[in-house]
């Protein structure tokens, strides 16, 4: 890492006038200062609009503390009090699970089933996978944590049922294993080994029971955080305990419940574990045969999550400090300035219209919001990935260096993921570094998406002037509907409008129906099915399925959105092809 790097972000992206938002800053130096702007055209590029940005005096220029922030990335789940009382006076405890490596070896890490290990007091158990996708069982005792090396190293995209159990007086570890054939004429392989424990198992612990994780604390860290998340499926994972020859189930997960939520449910105990960073749900499992591609009305098949050691939904900086936004201040396109004196950064907001001003413009100028979100720090430039462009003797800014230096920022909806599979969410919560007014593509050395459309704002603000329009968002139109569009007379688009929702269309065809006018400005504008919860407004989803233009293809099965269970890949797939709305 370079002496001095200034990076953030603003939660939420999008506010009203009168709001507090959090700026969330990652900064090598002791001190940087702050100065709001609405922002304009911002590229120095040779014929490009003069740089004018506008400072907001209101709010005054500041001086903070800097500290560096690094995320945590890797999806898992957690399980809060799981193991109930009696567990340290039980004979044994068994862990079952179907799962699927998808990069068993060359992750660069170990790579955790699941983890109660609490180090500190040596009790608990956990199982990995080694750098080369060899198994081993970590158990707590007396003497200290006890880790055995399991003669099993699995293979990719092998589906497995693993069964772990602990004796705990006297220690005695069984493993059996079964793997599911994948081709006909393939042989189900099955094997069982035995290790004795050179103590007694101690397995209760304090701490929560995590899937696909181990029980480290989650949140940011001043200095990088290596990802020890599983690449692959897990599915029906159980855990009972044995008392006097009675077996007492403790957790059993159907993950094929709850599938639209960041929940997963035990049927055993009515206990519920929450997903963190967002894992694939509503794909295939171990026992899907193709006979319902739909996993909404699937009665099988589709109890398996996908995580990722690169998966991320919120980088949960801690806050540098917030805005306090003048309730006089008109909607639009902003930005926090911070510099650290040696390197700067300008951090995008959003100012959504006040929906009790007196005079409402009779033009609204839409700021594709999910389409940044889409193409957030897309590193299509990077040759080391699995899905890339050749970027040889192209120009890469400043940005998109520091996204190559720093994985915990995430990748897009135009990344793969580390093992290879397509991505299927996205998130705002994080530093974008592709979303800002001078940043430069590097496949043609010019501005796009968020650096051009300020373009579209300096061309309004010098032919409309200030208070002839109002800036609105995708998060708006699909939350708020035809009667947020209605206000105007005119709707402008900005230039890559690529990823609409079905809320979002359907407001479109009633305005222009209702006698509204608009001007579709972009290229490549209202392609792909996606999917918006207001609950969770920073995060949207995009299935790519059989057809359309695209870096990768979800595999069968997994066209379905968990969020709405609608079929995702193109608009014009669904019966809706964008010229019926907005011509050529």
């Amino acid at each position: 890492m370079e002496s001095s790097e200034i990076i953030g972000y603003v939660d939420p992206l999008i506010s009203f006038p009168g709001d507090k938002p959090a700026v969330k800053v990652s900064c090598t130096r002791s001190t940087f200062t702050s100065k709001v702007f609405r922002l304009r055209a911002g590229s120095s590029l040779p014929n490009a609009p003069p740089i004018s940005h506008q400072s907001i005096d209101a709010i005054r220029q500041q001086t903070h503390q800097g500290t560096p922030q690094f995320s945590r990335i890797g999806s898992l789940a957690r399980i809060e009090s799981w193991s109930g009382p009696g567990l340290d006076v039980v004979q044994s405890i068994s862990i079952s699970l179907w799962c699927q490596p998808t990069l068993p070896s060359e992750s660069g890490h170990e790579q955790f089933l699941f983890s109660s290990i609490d180090f500190g007091q040596a009790v608990g158990f956990e199982c990995l996978l080694d750098e080369d996708g060899c198994l081993h069982l970590r158990v707590g005792g007396p003497s200290g944590i006890q880790e055995i090396r399991l003669s099993t190293t699995l293979i990719e995209n092998q589906w497995y049922h693993l069964q772990f159990t602990i004796e705990i007086d006297p220690g005695m570890v069984s493993f059996k294993r079964q793997s599911k054939p994948r081709d006909v004429g393939e042989q189900s392989i099955y094997f069982e080994e035995k290790h004795r424990l050179a103590h007694k198992a101690h397995l209760t612990s304090d701490i929560p029971f995590t899937i696909a994780s181990n029980s480290c604390k989650h949140g940011p860290s001043p200095q990088p955080q290596t990802p020890c998340s599983f690449n692959g499926k897990i599915d029906g994972l159980k855990v009972e305990a044995t008392s006097n020859g009675t077996i007492h189930t403790l957790l059993d997960f159907d993950f094929s419940l709850d599938i639209p939520t960041d929940r997963i449910r035990d049927s055993s105990n009515g206990l519920y574990g929450k997903l963190i960073n967002s894992p694939s749900r509503a794909v295939t499992g171990y026992n899907w045969d193709a006979s319902q591609s739909d996993w909404t009305r699937a009665s099988y098949g589709y109890g398996a999550i996908h995580f990722h050691d690169d998966d991320l939904d919120d980088a949960m900086w801690n806050t540098s400090f917030r805005l306090e936004l003048p309730r006089d201040l008109r909607s639009g396109c902003y930005a926090v300035f911070v510099d650290d004196g040696k390197t700067t950064d300008w951090i995008p907001f959003f100012v959504k219209p006040d929906p009790k001003q007196s005079q409402v413009p009779p033009v609204a100028l839409i700021i594709p919001t999910f389409t940044y979100a889409a193409y957030a720090n897309e590193h299509l430039f990077d040759e080391s990935r699995t899905v890339h462009f050749l970027a040889e003797g192209r120009d890469i800014d400043k940005y998109s260096k520091i996204m190559m230096k720093r994985p915990d920022l995430g990748i897009s909806l135009y990344d793969s993921h580390n093992d290879g599979s397509g991505t299927c969410y996205s998130t705002v919560k994080r530093a974008i570094l592709n979303m800002r007014p001078d940043y430069c593509m590097w496949l043609f050395n010019g501005p796009r998406e968020f650096a051009a459309d300020l373009w579209f704002v300096d061309f309004l603000e010098r032919e409309v002037g200030a208070g002839g329009y109002d800036v609105i968002t995708d998060h708006q139109i699909s939350e708020c509907g035809a009667e947020l569009l209605k206000r105007y007379k005119v709707l402008l688009s900005c230039s890559h409008p690529e990823y609409p929702t079905f809320a979002m269309l359907d407001s479109y065809s009633t305005f222009l129906h209702e006698g509204g006018h608009f001007m579709y400005l972009g290229g490549n504008g209202y392609y792909w099915v996606t999917t918006h919860d207001p609950a969770r407004p920073h995060r949207i989803e995009v299935r790519r399925a059989e057809a359309g233009c695209r870096t990768f293809g979800l595999p069968p099965g997994n066209w379905h959105h968990s969020l709405t269970g609608e079929p995702g890949g193109l608009w014009r797939s669904r019966g809706r092809p964008p010229n019926c709305l907005f011509g050529l």
